[in-house]
């Protein structure tokens, strides 16, 4: 028989600037034995998902984006749910000249895998995965 899969852990922030920072202390509490190399690099990439969907994303119902964390054995992925958008996150030429247009090419290296859904109800998902290295 496999084993069970944990269920999700999640957390509603307001779609707001101050969102990032609620996001990164909660995953730190969340997760204090992540070893310090995943928990770095999770933190930088949930911090680089809210910034987009507060950016460039509608808020859910409740003006809010929600986060979610499901930790593996080997990864944890983290997926953040906004109220979608007409474009999805993609990842861009780095210009190193630019204060911008870096978070999606920081988050492909940072993770195994990315990508985005588009749900039935026309919120969108952005997720990545965070290997334990």
């Amino acid at each position: 028989m496999p084993a069970a899969t944990p269920a999700p852990e999640r957390l509603r922030v307001p779609h707001q600037s101050g969102a990032p920072g609620q996001v990164r202390r909660w995953l730190r509490e969340a997760l204090p034995d992540l070893p310090d190399e995943a928990r770095d690099d999770l933190l930088v990439c949930a911090t680089e998902l809210v910034s987009n969907a507060v950016r460039h994303a509608r808020p859910l119902p409740g003006n809010e984006v929600c986060v979610v964390y499901t930790l593996g054995p080997a990864d944890v992925e983290v997926r953040v749910i906004d109220g979608g958008s007409r474009t999805h996150p993609h990842v861009c030429s780095v210009n190193l000249d630019s204060a911008h247009g870096r978070g999606m090419f920081i988050v492909s290296k940072l993770s195994t895998d990315w990508g985005v859904r588009t749900l039935g109800d026309g919120t969108q998902e952005v997720w990545a995965r965070i290997p334990f290295r």
